[in-house]
């Protein structure tokens, strides 16, 4: 007697096949989004962890000086000032460069202006951008006739309001070794990259994204359901949204009267002084 051998699979069994499959998917895709997310989320704190070193490099060189931070208007836009930053060689983007081993800005703008090269824009492996950012719809900022720009790590813009020496028709910048509390001071922010990241309600949903310099206003909401910053000592960590833009008083009204931003020991935005709602 012969026994035939079974040349196909039962329906029973490809259905069963086809469930595990679909099980194991479900199961494979989450992880892959969240270790993508993981690893954006590193990738950006190394970019942020090397300006924090560059700005520290920088001021070590200048008696302690940092940077010059930029010009903005009233609500914290950079885009109408951007020309006249660009062609300072203390302002914070062309000063740290060299010392990160890169062109000055002004010159990748100059370079992505006739179309030689591209400004790094989300996407691309560089550390002007974060491989996590979403690109806004208005995104990169243009200024002048062709120039623009895009980048989404800047300097903490509290940094110097209580500072009101004036220097060649700008504010003196506070001296980097003046800062008591150097692992609570916030020294550079990755700073918000899209509309999308906050709901529409959210108070600071409609802070201007075409930034030079930033505080509380613009932080992000990309990461985790935050964002990173390189503290003054040099280190970086990762702040809540909701931690970062609430007052000590535990409010989130940017309004609120005689708010203050400051949580001492924990995140300092103005080391001089109550940080208030004033123009970052």
């Amino acid at each position: 007697m012969h026994i035939r051998a079974r040349s196909a699979f039962t329906l029973i069994e490809v259905l069963v096949v086809i469930g595990i499959i679909a099980l194991l998917t479900g199961l494979l895709v989450p992880a892959i989004g969240m270790a993508r997310k993981s690893s954006n989320a590193v990738a950006s704190q190394s970019n942020l962890k090397q300006w924090g070193a560059a700005t520290i490099n920088y001021t070590n060189i200048n008696k302690g000086k940092l940077p010059w931070e930029g010009d903005s208007d009233g609500g914290g836009s950079a885009s109408t000032y951007m020309e006249k930053n660009l062609l300072e060689k203390t302002f914070w983007a062309n000063a740290l460069s060299s010392l990160l081993g890169e062109r000055t800005y002004k010159d990748l703008v100059a370079q992505d202006a006739i179309g030689l090269t591209q400004i790094p824009l989300p996407g691309e492996r560089s550390v002007w951008v974060d491989p996590g950012a979403d690109l806004s719809p208005l995104a990169p900022w243009q200024f002048g006739t062709r120039e623009k720009f895009y980048f989404n790590y800047v300097p903490n813009s509290r940094l110097n309001d209580s500072v009101a020496t004036p220097v060649g028709g700008r504010d003196e910048v506070v001296l980097l070794h003046s800062i008591s509390d150097s692992a609570a001071t916030v020294l550079m922010m990755e700073s918000r990259s899209n509309e999308r990241e906050l709901p529409g309600s959210d108070v600071y949903s409609r802070a201007p994204l075409d930034l030079c310099k930033s505080d509380w206003h613009a932080f992000p909401n990309r990461h985790f359901q935050g964002g990173h910053v390189v503290f003054v000592d040099g280190h970086v960590a990762h702040i809540l949204n909701d931690v970062a833009t609430r007052s000590v008083q535990g409010s989130r009204d940017p309004a609120q009267a005689a708010g203050d931003w400051n949580k001492p020991g924990k995140l300092i935005w103005n080391p001089r002084g109550a940080a208030g709602d004033v123009a970052p």
